[in-house]
């Protein structure tokens, strides 16, 4: 019984320590989860008070799991969307229940309304979170930042 429960322990401790390295293979999971799952690979990485804000010049802020639920499943149902990103590097805050992952990306976004397409890449900052004392990490916030040599509509997205 003894062992059964230092196991036990051993278990939740280390699954509940994430490391630079272990928050850069979240991030590369998000990405994987979301290209092969496409939107519910990407909602459930979301917490119920994420907030992801538009690129510069576009003053859209999507905030709170149901809100994005529902501007991205949109989205995610267009045939020409795609949504792709690369992440490049990792650091935990001291606390050790933050951190944040930076990297590439490269997003389509057909607009029907501008009739046109959004054909953004750039750079991203993305900030994640324990759920819960010991729960699952998910993403807090995310912040795209475009190159200046992307595509956009200019009438939002």
């Amino acid at each position: 019984m003894k062992i059964a429960i230092a196991v036990l322990v051993l278990t939740l401790s280390s699954a509940a320590q994430m490391t630079n390295a272990s928050l850069l293979a979240l991030d590369r999971a998000f990405a994987k989860a979301t290209t092969t799952e496409h939107f519910d690979g990407w909602i459930k990485y979301m917490m119920d008070y994420t907030v992801i804000f538009g690129p510069q010049g576009y003053s859209q802020i999507v905030s709170g799991k149901e809100q994005i639920r529902t501007f991205y499943q949109e989205l995610f149902s267009m045939p020409d969307f795609k949504m792709n990103w690369t992440p490049m590097s990792a650091q935990l805050l001291p606390s050790r229940a933050t951190g944040y992952t930076r990297g590439t990306f490269h997003w389509i976004m057909p607009n029907s309304r501008c009739k046109c397409v959004n054909d953004w890449h750039g750079t991203y900052l993305a900030v994640w979170e324990e759920e819960n004392p010991g729960g699952k990490w998910k993403l807090k916030a995310l912040f795209p930042s475009v190159d200046a040599n992307s595509v956009g509509c200019g009438c939002g997205s």
